[in-house]
């Protein structure tokens, strides 16, 4: 038997995912995991760059928009659309933060526009922002 049966028809024809009520779609999980592990990739850099005796300052420049995520995506379970919207925001911003690493040669780099513009974009599916308007 398919779980497709126990799934909630929307009825709307641009929802990305169908998900039981109260279980986070994955792209709201997708954009959780994708900020987390830039933000860890993040320390590990910092802590790689304190341990050899390296510069912080551009580093931590650039991590810092990728961290101010952290919190955010901490809060996706029970907040409302304020904070998708503020995490997409913050995501744009790291993005942008990021391109600039292409241009000096430091981290995040592309990796860091790759990561962000997946947490953008996952979080302006139809299915993110229904899981944040939905009732409490």
């Amino acid at each position: 038997m398919s779980n497709a049966a126990a799934l909630p028809h929307t009825g709307d024809l641009y929802d990305d995912e169908a998900t039981p009520h109260g279980v986070m779609p994955g792209t709201v999980r997708g954009a959780r995991l994708i900020a987390a592990v830039a933000a860890a990739v993040g320390v590990v850099l910092i802590a790689i760059t304190v341990a050899l005796g390296g510069s912080l300052g551009a580093l931590l420049a650039g991590y810092l928009p990728s961290f101010a995520l952290v919190p955010l995506v901490l809060l996706f379970r029970q907040a409302g659309d304020l904070v998708r919207k503020a995490a997409i925001g913050v995501a744009v911003l790291a993005l942008l933060v990021s391109s600039t690493g292409i241009l000096t040669g430091l981290p995040p780099g592309a990796v860091g526009i790759v990561a962000n513009a997946a947490v953008a974009g996952l979080l302006l599916r139809p299915s993110a922002r229904s899981w944040f308007l939905r009732e409490r």
